[in-house]
């Protein structure tokens, strides 16, 4: 259980968030506002009216999305008999393994295409090809929630994320970083190959040619964040 000068003291009463993520680092982030910005400026973009562009303190990569603390209680308490006492003693466990399960060192990841995301496409993402360091840390990762879900009780692991919302998505990883919501124009048409520069960086384009002023994704590096989702709900 957490003691009340840890600094994760607290996030039981608040119902908070928890994630297994990462960030760009301030090199890579630049990069990424760059892109949105690059996007933003294309008419075709914003022909079903302007997207809501995610702010910076809020870009990131997730590994695992947990969702509130004390709505995830309420599916694992129905779904089993685990008292309140015994829940926040797991949750506590399963913060500590999955902040352990995270990567010690940055993790380069090179961009794979612009997609979109949601049950009617209105989520901007890019995706990025998975690297061996980022599936490794999502196996871990993986692996703490589902020994946290059996602790609660949970006997058929597989079947309680498949049905439940905030865990669906969670044995599979697909890594994106979402630029936008609300989107409803029309994505670029990629290219692919070296860039004018001499393209060691990536091999995607958004635009008619590379070095006609096209939209070049960069590489992405990312670092660990808390578990704990430092915003407020």
């Amino acid at each position: 259980m957490a003691l009340p000068e840890s600094p994760l003291a607290g996030y039981l009463s608040g119902n908070r968030r928890l994630y297994a993520q990462m960030r760009p680092d301030a090199g890579s982030l630049e990069l990424v506002l760059a892109l949105q910005q690059g996007l933003a400026a294309l008419a075709r973009v914003n022909d079903g009216g302007r997207p809501r562009w995610i702010p910076e303190r809020q870009i990131h990569l997730t590994l695992i999305h947990f969702g509130k603390v004390r709505d995830v209680y309420a599916a694992v308490s129905a779904a089993g008999s685990i008292s309140w006492d015994e829940y926040e003693d797991r949750l506590a466990d399963y913060v500590a393994a999955t902040e352990a399960a995270m990567p010690r060192e940055p993790i380069l990841l090179e961009p794979a295409v612009l997609s979109r995301f949601g049950r009617h496409g209105r989520t901007l993402v890019l995706e990025y090809f998975p690297s061996s360091a980022l599936l490794q840390a999502h196996e871990r990762a993986y692996a703490a929630l589902e020994l946290f879900l059996t602790n609660c009780g949970i006997t058929d692991v597989d079947a309680f994320t498949a049905a439940d919302p905030n865990f669906m998505y969670a044995s599979t990883l697909r890594p994106h970083i979402t630029l936008a919501r609300g989107f409803a124009g029309t994505l670029p048409a990629p290219v692919r190959g070296s860039s004018a520069s001499g393209g060691s960086r990536h091999g995607v384009h958004y635009g008619s040619a590379p070095g006609d002023g096209s939209i070049i994704p960069a590489r992405v590096r990312l670092e660990s964040m808390p578990v704990v989702y430092p915003g407020v709900d």
